[in-house]
């Protein structure tokens, strides 16, 4: 409240007077609540403040406190609620649609690791895990083994590390030890019999689960720490895991059939710790231990090799196969799979030029495993996959475009028609995010090569007349007709003489005529 009076420099405030201070008034502070002179014009000043304005004042003050309380408390909770990012490895897609995400990023057939565990839907083949487990370890022995391994405590503690700390509070460590070991023998099961292997080794699974099976592998919620998969190898040092592993990895790759039967050639070179066509073989163990399936294989894929630093602000404004062929720059595979390759050869030729790209194939599993696999570099620092996409993205327009990497080996659709994969590309690399430095020498040489070419003679009538046959025709006829022109115009001219001609010469000579 405020009090029936108050004293300031040597002066009574009493309800209802009137007061003359020196120089100076009095004003209740918003904040503080005190009573300060205000010093107008040096002159004095009357102030009458009735019982009423002073209990308006205080009305006034207090909401503004209360204000200046609430806006510093939500600052400064909202700072204190401020967590640092998850330390989690095996991360969950956030941001999706829920079409999208029951789509591509739920698996269909079986759950790995604790994000999908328990889903009705999947209770099928949960119930063949224990069958899967016996089958790969054979006795009870290892099975025993194994266990000591995983539920060891400070096994448990790291494997919990992997996953953000709500996705395991749920189950104790004997339940999450048990899951670990069930999915991690169920998956090496998958790779050493069911993957390449007959029917018959499908242990109650058809040739649809085992179809689906194989993309739920590769889904970035559905993983289990690639420690786990190490440690039942190590059970099972009979059987060549290095060697079926870089098969199953290769498999998967992204490129064109072709491609792919060079690496089963190569695999008699991995046996022999050789390494063939200039790849790399994979690492699974030591300071190269990937944490799961979806980084082993994006490793495949990108060769480990870092997206360059430097900085460099130009801007490529190049558009699509089509018209970089109508300037002379044609397109080809390269002889890796590392999405990193990206190469452009300038021709002997000043008109022509080639760009080497990672050949890819398209099928019904190309989304699901491209959208992970970006799902997976958006939690990390890599982004060649991303970058890949993106670049493929401004390369095809149109159907058109998707024939012509087709037909020079660069892409193999097996989806469907070649709109379909111009579609699947334009709608993947919506929204998506490139590091402007992937690829940047061969897009900077292209982009060269586009500005200058784009307007010359050449480019014209290659994009005018031999894209179309019928315009192409006309245009060979009109240059035959001009060239028969010529040389008829040639001959009428400079035509050698003839006998009559000299015959005619003469007689004009000796008679005058």
């Amino acid at each position: 409240m405020i009090p029936n009076f108050i004293y300031r420099q040597g002066f009574k405030l009493q309800h209802s007077t009137l007061i003359k201070v020196p120089r100076t008034h009095l004003y209740i502070h918003p904040l503080t609540n005190t009573y300060d002179p205000i010093t107008t014009n040096n002159k004095p000043q009357n102030l009458n403040m009735s019982s009423k304005d002073i209990t308006q004042a205080n009305i006034t003050n207090g909401d503004q406190l209360k204000d200046e309380q609430w806006v510093i408390d939500s600052i400064m909770n909202g700072n204190a609620a401020l967590t640092l990012p998850s330390a989690a490895r095996i991360h969950r897609v956030s941001g999706i649609e829920k079409g999208d995400y029951e789509k591509y990023y739920v698996p269909k057939v079986v759950s790995i690791g604790p994000h999908h565990f328990g889903n009705e839907k999947l209770e099928l083949v949960e119930k063949l895990k224990p069958v899967f487990t016996m089958k790969l370890l054979s006795n009870k022995e290892a099975l025993k083994s194994l266990y000591k391994k995983l539920g060891d405590p400070k096994m448990v503690q790291e494997l919990r590390s992997f996953y953000d700390k709500a996705s395991t509070t749920q189950y104790s460590n004997k339940e999450f030890t048990k899951m670990m070991l069930q999915d991690s023998c169920f998956i090496l099961y998958y790779i050493r019999y069911i993957f390449g292997g007959k029917p018959e080794d499908y242990g109650g699974l058809n040739r649809h689960q085992v179809v689906f099976l194989h993309q739920d592998l590769f889904l970035l919620e559905n993983q289990v720490p690639f420690k786990a998969l190490l440690e039942g190898m190590k059970e099972l040092v009979q059987y060549d895991w290095l060697n079926k592993i870089n098969m199953f990895m290769h498999e998967n790759i992204l490129s064109s059939t072709k491609t792919k039967r060079k690496w089963l050639k190569s695999m008699f070179c991995i046996q022999n710790d050789k390494i063939c066509h200039g790849e790399k073989k994979l690492e699974l163990a030591g300071d190269n231990e990937p944490i799961h399936l979806i980084h082993l294989l994006h490793r495949t894929l990108t060769h480990n090799i870092n997206v360059p630093t430097n900085e460099n602000n130009y801007r490529c404004t190049f558009r699509n196969v089509n018209e970089l062929m109508d300037v002379g720059i044609h397109f080809k595979p390269s002889n890796t799979t590392c999405l990193a390759h990206v190469k452009f050869i300038n021709s002997w030729w000043w008109f022509r030029a080639s760009v080497e790209l990672p050949p890819i194939t398209v099928d019904d599993s190309t989304k699901p495993m491209l959208l992970n696999l970006i799902a997976y570099e958006m939690c990390t620092s890599d982004t060649w996959v991303t970058s890949y996409v993106c670049l493929l993205d401004s390369l095809i327009d149109h159907p058109e475009d998707v024939k012509a990497l087709r037909k020079v080996g660069v892409l193999e659709n097996s989806l469907g028609s070649d709109k379909e994969v111009a579609e699947l590309f334009n709608k993947i690399g919506t929204d998506l995010v490139p590091n402007n430095l992937a690829y940047f020498e061969a897009k900077y040489k292209i982009q060269r090569h586009y500005e200058s070419q784009r307007n010359t003679v050449m480019s014209q009538l290659k994009h005018e007349y031999v894209k179309s046959p019928w315009a192409f025709l006309a245009l060979l006829g009109g240059m035959m007709a001009l060239f028969l022109s010529a040389v008829q115009a040639f001959f009428s001219v400079w035509s050698p003489k003839t006998e009559c001609d000299i015959l005619c010469e003469t007689l004009n000579n000796k008679h005058h005529l």
